[in-house]
């Protein structure tokens, strides 16, 4: 795999072009001794994982107790615009499968897929997401160059979800690799976003656009065995505890900033 993203990156055409929309990949190093107290992961965890991004629920875990189905619909862009596209999110797709062993794949047929992925264009986006996620959603494509949306069980198991990314807008914006990045991670059961979450690629003042090592941990956490789907705030606080001060003992929470560094994806942008 990482042969086959070499040989794509060398002959794509457009690499200066994606060079510039990646001058900050992962930048946040600063902050480290804050993300890595327990209790300021805690609260991520809980601003993150519990509620929905669009609408107020009852705070719950929700996460893939099945293999991630994953198809790709590209709508719009050239021979090689598709060839980046699909490499930047196979990358990605690696990043996750190693950081949660979620047994995630990509198929070649929509029937095989619980998620459906599209690389599409702004002029596309309304009707397409009228058309696939309903007309209540469209209200939430005013300030947004890529979204998604995915459905649980009332018992909190996700059952599918949907990834929008209107690709000229976000090469516009710089955010084709932040959009690839943060949609596919959120519908994985972190999909709210909070400015009090930092360093992280849920934090819209943010510039990460790879996962952070604050965002590693909390894709670890939500698929750590001990956390079940439909679990709330107290069930989740004794076992984030136990599970967090495991991990600060044998300093897992410090070596995640450096794990983020060698994630395939940083690797394909040669940061």
């Amino acid at each position: 795999m990482k042969k086959m993203i070499k040989k794509v990156w060398k002959t794509l055409q457009h690499k200066a072009l994606i060079l510039l929309l990646l001058l900050n990949p992962i930048n946040s190093y600063g902050v480290t001794e804050t993300w890595q107290k327990p209790k300021f992961i805690t609260k991520s965890f809980f601003e993150v994982a519990l509620g929905f991004e669009y609408r107020s629920v009852a705070q719950k875990v929700r996460k893939w107790t099945k293999p991630v189905r994953i198809y790709v619909d590209h709508q719009v862009g050239s021979k090689e615009d598709k060839l980046l596209h699909d490499a930047l999110l196979d990358a990605h797709i690696i990043d996750l499968r190693e950081i949660t062993n979620i047994d995630m794949r990509r198929v070649k047929s929509i029937k095989q897929a619980n998620i459906h992925y599209y690389f599409t264009s702004q002029q596309k986006l309304p009707a397409l997401v009228k058309r696939v996620s309903g007309k209540s959603s469209l209200k939430h494509l005013k300030t947004s160059v890529c979204m998604a949306t995915m459905r649980a069980s009332r018992s909190g198991e996700i059952n599918s979800a949907v990834v929008y990314i209107a690709v000229n807008q976000a090469r516009m914006h710089a955010k084709l690799v932040s959009c690839i990045v943060e949609e596919l991670t959120q519908v994985l059961g972190l999909p709210r976003d909070s400015d009090k979450v930092f360093p992280s690629i849920f934090n819209d003042r943010s510039t990460d656009d790879l996962l952070t090592g604050l965002d590693i941990v909390l894709l670890k956490l939500l698929y750590n065995t001990s956390i079940k789907a439909g679990m709330g705030k107290a069930q989740l606080r004794p076992i984030l505890r136990g599970i967090l001060n495991k991990w600060q003992k044998q300093g897992k929470l410090q070596k995640a900033a450096k794990k983020s560094r060698t994630l395939a994806l940083c690797q394909f942008m040669e940061c």
